[in-house]
């Protein structure tokens, strides 16, 4: 009998300890806050490190996202030199950033390759040590070229 108890407690618990566990739901994505870029003090910028929304005189809103960036290998050393970078596109493989760096080469930009500390490697086509002019070009290109809507602007740590 004291076998028979023992088995089936046996049998239980591995019926319950094998159960296929619930997957968790995936989370939420960071929601962006909406601010005027002038209400913003430069010193509290430096030290976010989320993408963060700003209003622009009524074109879509221009994120920003704070990086520790370089040069990529084969790029110019004073590439990583300025402060914000206009990025078009952003690549897990430094092949695929090269391919679409001579594609923007063909559309007349001047793009240079980032790499950050995770290994992601960023598309640049401007590069400038003025916030305002770089989103002012950042939405130039977002009225000239349609396909680009979702560039950013990278600012450097």
């Amino acid at each position: 009998m004291k076998v028979l108890s023992i088995l089936l407690i046996l049998i239980v618990l591995m019926t319950v300890g094998c159960k296929t566990q619930k997957i968790a739901p995936k989370p939420e994505p960071v929601r962006s806050e909406s601010v005027n870029s002038e209400s913003v003090k430069p010193e509290s910028r430096k030290s976010e490190t989320v993408a963060k929304s700003y209003s622009n005189s009524g074109t879509s809103a221009v994120k920003g996202k704070e990086e520790r960036i370089s040069a990529a290998k084969g790029e110019a050393s004073d590439l990583g030199s300025k402060r914000f970078y206009i990025i078009l596109g952003s690549f897990g493989v430094y092949e695929n950033a090269q391919k679409f760096k001579k594609q923007l080469a063909a559309e007349d930009f001047f793009p240079g390759i980032l790499v950050n500390e995770a290994g992601f490697y960023r598309v640049c086509v401007n590069s400038y040590d003025d916030e305002a002019a770089a989103r002012g070009k950042l939405s130039e290109i977002r009225q000239q070229f349609p396909k680009y809507a979702d560039s950013w602007l990278l600012i450097k740590k």
